[in-house]
Parts: C-alpha cells; sequence; structure tokens
C-alpha cells in the first residue's frame, strides 16, 4: 500500500522553520541548533550515526538541558514517518548518547513519533497512537503527560522534558498555524523556550504550507539546505514513491488506520 504525506518536502521544511521561528519569538537558546544538526547527520549518514553524532558535538546535551532532546528528537520522526520501530530506535539512542536517562530518552522517542504522526494524522488521532505506541514501556507520569492542560492549568515549567512536551500538546490544541501556536505560548508571560521551538516544529509538521506562510520568509538559507536534504531521506524511506497530490487534511478526527484525505 502506498504510504502517501501531503506535501512532504513543505511539512518537513515548516517543522525546522517552525522551530527556529519558535527560538526567536522565545528570545532564549532552545536546542535549535542541535535540531538541525541531528537533521543534517542523518541526511548525510543516511541514518542514526553515534560516530557522525558526535563529531557534530552531538553527544552533549543542548544548551537548555535534558528537555532540548525532545526537541532534537522531531529529526528522527521526520525522517521516518513510515518506520515506526526505526524511528523509536534512533530516537531513544540519540538521547542516550547525549547521556539522557531513560525517562528522558522515552521522552525523546514521544516527541519523534508525535512529529511523524503529524505529518498525516490529527492531533487527537495521533495522541491517541502516541498513547497505544507507549503505553507497555513508557512511565505513567510520562503517559499522563500526552494530553493537553486544562484551559485553567497554567503553562510553565518547560524545563522538565515532559512538561515541554505537555506544553507544546497544549498549544497545538489551542491553535492551528504555526504563528497561532507560538501566539498563544507567548500570551502566557512565561519563559517557555523549548516549549515554543517544539511547538513550532510540530505546528511545521501539522500543517506544512498551507495557510498564511509569510512567517517562512526569515528562514536561513541553511535551514532550507537541510529541510530538502532530509526530505530526500524521508522519501527514499517511504514503501512507495509519492508522484500524485493529495486534497487538505480534514479538520476533523478520522478513524483508526485512516490518514487524512
Amino acid at each position: 500500500m502506498e504510504y502517501v504525506v501531503d506535501d512532504l518536502e513543505g511539512r518537513i521544511l515548516a517543522a525546522l522553520a517552525g522551530a527556529v521561528a519558535g527560538e526567536r519569538r522565545s528570545g532564549t537558546t532552545a536546542g535549535t541548533a542541535q535540531l538541525l544538526s541531528a537533521a543534517e547527520s542523518l541526511a548525510h549518514a543516511g541514518a542514526y550515526d553515534p560516530d557522525d553524532l558526535t563529531a557534530r558535538g552531538l553527544d552533549q546535551l543542548p544548551a537548555p538541558g535534558l528537555a532540548g532532546l525532545t526537541l532534537r528528537a522531531v529529526a528522527y520522526g521526520l525522517a521516518s514517518p513510515a518506520d515506526r520501530p526505526l524511528l523509536r530506535r534512533s530516537a531513544h539512542r540519540s538521547a542516550r548518547l547525549a547521556g539522557a536517562d531513560e525517562g528522558t530518552a522515552m521522552t525523546a522517542v514521544a516527541a519523534a513519533v508525535l512529529a511523524a504522526d503529524l505529518l498525516r494524522f490529527d492531533l487527537g488521532w495521533c495522541l491517541a497512537r502516541l498513547h497505544q505506541t507507549l503505553l507497555e514501556e513508557a512511565p505513567l507520569a510520562l503517559l499522563h503527560r500526552l494530553q493537553p492542560l486544562d484551559d485553567s492549568e497554567p503553562l510553565r515549567g518547560d524545563s522538565d522534558p515532559g512538561a515541554a512536551l505537555q506544553i507544546a500538546i497544549t498549544a497545538l490544541h489551542r491553535a492551528e498555524t504555526v504563528p497561532d501556536v507560538l501566539e498563544e505560548l507567548a500570551a502566557y508571560g512565561e519563559e517557555l523556550s523549548v516549549a515554543t521551538a517544539l511547538a513550532g516544529s510540530l505546528a511545521g509538521a501539522r500543517s506544512g504550507g498551507q495557510g498564511d506562510t509569510s512567517w517562512l520568509a526569515g528562514t536561513p538559507e541553511r535551514v532550507h539546505v537541510i529541510a530538502e536534504q532530509l526530505a530526500a531521506l524521508a522519501r527514499s524511506r517511504l514503501p512507495q514513491a509519492q508522484d500524485h497530490p493529495r486534497s487538505a487534511r480534514p479538520t476533523t478526527i478520522e478513524s483508526p488506520g485512516h490518514e487524512r484525505s
């Protein structure tokens, strides 16, 4: 069966550029440099390569600490949207290479799986699939994080990997496009650098080139180059080549096993 992602190249570019835009919006280093380096390593080596990652300094934690590894993991989800075992293994190994504990490594896996699924599915169905994927091995605390926070709950404390992921999920639940997702988090006045970059990246994977893309105008050329290379790798890993466009995704959650149509 053909595995189709609408505008794969555009979604991968928007995911990387969304992280850059989020970090810029927060005004604080969020680990986007490591996300881009991980994506560049994947494109160069064609797979998870610890020697190449180490040569790029990715055996070290990103500037914001453990939470930044959730952002870095997005690269593995984008590179292998059709191969869940591969993306999970790669994201986990990448986090452990940087010295992450098992809980953080599993949170990185969750971020990678979510990024991959957002290329095709609505958020509600992505979270249901994610919970099912991690049910037997993730700690209970992480499973509780895989849902949006209530409107009455504050968005703060994204130095914790699980909190950063949940805040990003909450922003995706409350807003749709990359600019709106970033605006949602900026409105809280808290320092949410990792969560903002992660939310921007995941929103880009979800919406790609749909709607107003003026926010992409200031994206550095290097990001465009890396996105093109990563998209080529991702396309080569799909079960069948994609050679025809598909219509935009619906706004409702689809039934199990169905892609956006």
